[in-house]
């Protein structure tokens, strides 16, 4: 795989500076063309973003190459990545793209691209798109016409999605509070949730193309804790930036992660009979509390790489309904196949009002392994094994906690990041061994202050 280009979820990086310049944004329109276009008709492709500044300068480049090569572009404008996942499936085209960075912050931006099944690019359609972009052979296309974006395509999506809580009754009463994360859920959560008969509190949907994931959303719930503290909801959703993740706070302002969702997701797809083969798929980053949990039910959980990308190659070898990280993307198989933030928002909700438990009840089952998470910015990504301080403690930490823990160590696919999650029986002796792994990080591979 072209991992100088592609990471776990599409190319990331900083607009202007590749992979994310002009040139290269061209040359990867035309290349979804030539990679994904059909043969007899002129390639259709869909088109959204979420809210940063730097996602309509992008979104100009890639249709540049995508018209220079032929195709039909549908600019859906700003739209949640599992959104454009769907209406790519839905309205018959040959790609999706999405212009997003996820969880990061708004000085980032990056591209995102689906089949016409809705499935993210695999490493095969990846390494491919490299292919064309570096080929020099494809002459780069001239300016096109400013492009119009067309309204009205989320409603396609929003149908899709109510299914997921078709049939559920709102207890009078009932309080949701929800952080759209300044990003491409800021409209349509809000409007789903009134439609469905849910009146939420709602944070962080007023987008200025700078805001999205400041101190806000999936990586930062800590205001929506106080809001569903303070305002007495039952339990509240925080969406990250392109709304393909959630995470949720329960009454009392509690964080409840991927983890937690995928048991409580598990437990109801099984007791409705479409849980097959009575297994989950989750990443080497679940807790193996999360495990334990789910074999006390009889059912199996399958470890995978990390991203939603390889969460659902797993799924699909294996013929599983559900899957998902500790980060909060949540596969459902026969809704969509990629994280759906407000989907798995509906699901929650729907368990909760259906059992009468409150959040925190249905979770309780889960209990975590100490964890620790320490990340490092590093200058390059060096294979661990040719770094031999940092190895040597690696090694001699797996050593120490043998059976009764996991070092996992790893490079982030979207960030210049090296992360140490270290888990055991004991949080005092965790901490040590991610600290001294972290700091020899920092030492032979950290940013230079």
């Amino acid at each position: 795989m072209p991992t100088a280009l592609f990471g776990t979820d599409g190319v990331r990086g900083t607009p202007g500076i590749p992979p994310l310049d002009e040139r290269t944004l061209v040359r990867l329109g035309a290349a979804v063309v030539r990679t994904l276009g059909g043969e007899a008709a002129p390639a259709r492709v869909c088109i959204g973003r979420d809210t940063r500044e730097s996602g309509p300068w992008i979104t100009t480049y890639l249709v540049r190459g995508l018209v220079g090569a032929g195709a039909e572009v549908t600019d859906a404008g700003v739209l949640s990545t599992p959104a454009v996942a769907c209406l790519t499936r839905q309205g018959g085209f040959d790609a999706g793209i999405v212009v997003s960075a996820s969880h990061n912050p708004f000085q980032d931006n990056g591209v995102k691209v689906f089949t016409r099944s809705g499935e993210k690019a695999d490493d095969t359609v990846e390494s491919r798109l490299a292919a064309f972009i570096v080929d020099d052979a494809w002459p780069m296309p001239p300016s096109v016409e400013p492009h119009a974006e067309s309204a009205g395509l989320v409603d396609g999506y929003l149908t899709h999605t109510r299914r997921v809580f078709e049939g559920v009754a709102v207890p009078s009463g009932f309080r949701l509070a929800i952080d759209c994360a300044n990003g491409a859920t800021s409209r349509i959560a809000p409007h789903l949730c009134r439609d469905m008969g849910l009146d939420p509190i709602v944070l962080h949907d007023r987008p200025d193309g700078r805001n999205i994931n400041l101190h806000c959303g999936s990586t930062h719930p800590e205001g929506l804790a106080r809001a569903v503290v303070e305002q007495g909801c039952r339990l509240g959703a925080a969406f990250d930036g392109d709304g393909d993740r959630v995470v949720f706070v329960d009454h009392r302002g509690a964080v409840i992660d991927g983890d937690a969702v995928l048991l409580i997701a598990a437990r109801r797809l099984a007791a409705a009979g479409r849980l097959p083969h009575r297994g989950v798929v989750a990443t080497v980053m679940s807790n193996i509390g999360l495990e334990q949990a789910l074999r006390a039910d009889g059912i199996a959980m399958h470890r995978c790489a990390v991203g939603d990308r390889a969460v659902w190659s797993e799924m699909t070898k294996r013929g599983l309904a559900l899957g998902g990280e500790q980060s909060g993307h949540i596969i459902v198989a026969d809704h969509l196949p990629t994280g759906d933030g407000l989907a798995t928002a509906l699901l929650i909700v729907r368990a909760v009002i259906e059992t009468g438990w409150e959040l925190s009840d249905l979770a309780a089952d889960l209990v975590p392994s100490p964890q620790v998470l320490v990340n490092v910015r590093v200058r390059e990504r060096i294979p661990l094994a040719d770094v031999p301080e940092v190895w040597r403690l690696v090694t001699a930490a797996e050593r120490q906690l043998a059976d009764a823990g996991r070092v996992l160590v790893r490079y982030s696919g979207t960030e210049p990041l090296l992360r140490v999650m270290i888990e055991g029986p004991d949080q005092a002796t965790i901490q040590r061994l991610a600290e001294g792994i972290a700091g020899q990080v920092d030492a032979d591979l950290g940013v230079s202050p």
